[in-house]
């Protein structure tokens, strides 16, 4: 879900005012490693589709992205939250992504996801609250979230044990070969010789053995 969310925060970021934005339809993402980077010529070994050659434009953003904690996720940050509503009609939090201070703003509103009841809302996070009680529907031990954005805000209850994941712009030279990467597409768009050519190149972190 959570490089679905992405590639909506990407695709609405530069399109966002005040009124809240819809989904959107998108190239869908493509996962592998890299094999080599030549120029802006990318090239990446994915499962479904063998090898394949990205143009990568020198507007492409480059975000590496680690694991993180509910601790890290502080007030003032720019975060973007999927969320399931319960039919008591609240918001609970499935993952958390904190975007860095460069992107405040990408996909910023709260909108439908996908799945049915399913949620993105991006925005400005203004409160953390304490611990959120069983009586309140979630699991002991959660918190709740304030998120703001242009034209209004959500509170988002965050159960214990929800995924979080930080991301930091990075440059080319993190796409060493062997290094996992997603790479959102941009729509439509082709490079000279008719292949495809990326918006976004998420790298991302090596699963533990």
């Amino acid at each position: 879900m959570l490089l679905g969310g992405l590639a909506a925060a990407f695709a609405l970021g530069a399109s966002a005012q005040a009124a809240p934005p819809r989904t959107v339809q998108r190239t869908p993402p493509v996962s592998g490693t890299v094999e080599a980077l030549s120029g802006q010529t990318l090239r990446v070994n994915t499962t479904e589709h063998g090898e394949i050659s990205v143009m990568l434009p020198a507007a492409a953003r480059i975000i590496e992205q680690r694991s993180a904690s509910l601790a890290e996720v502080k007030a003032g940050e720019f975060i973007g939250t999927t969320a399931v509503q319960g039919p008591d009609g609240k918001l609970r939090a499935t993952e958390i992504h904190i975007f860095p201070e460069s992107m405040r703003g990408a996909g910023e509103g709260h909108y439908p996801m996908g799945a049915p009841a399913t949620t993105m809302t991006n925005g400005n996070l203004e409160a953390v609250a304490g611990s959120v009680s069983q009586s309140e529907g979630a699991a002991s031990g959660g918190e709740r979230l304030r998120i703001a954005y242009k034209g209004g805000q959500s509170q988002v209850e965050v159960p214990p044990g929800v995924s979080v994941t930080l991301m930091r712009v990075a440059d080319s030279t993190v796409l060493q070969p062997g290094t996992n990467v997603t790479v959102l597409l941009a729509p439509g768009a082709h490079s000279g010789e008719g292949g495809l050519t990326a918006a976004t190149v998420i790298v991302r972190e090596a699963a533990s053995h």
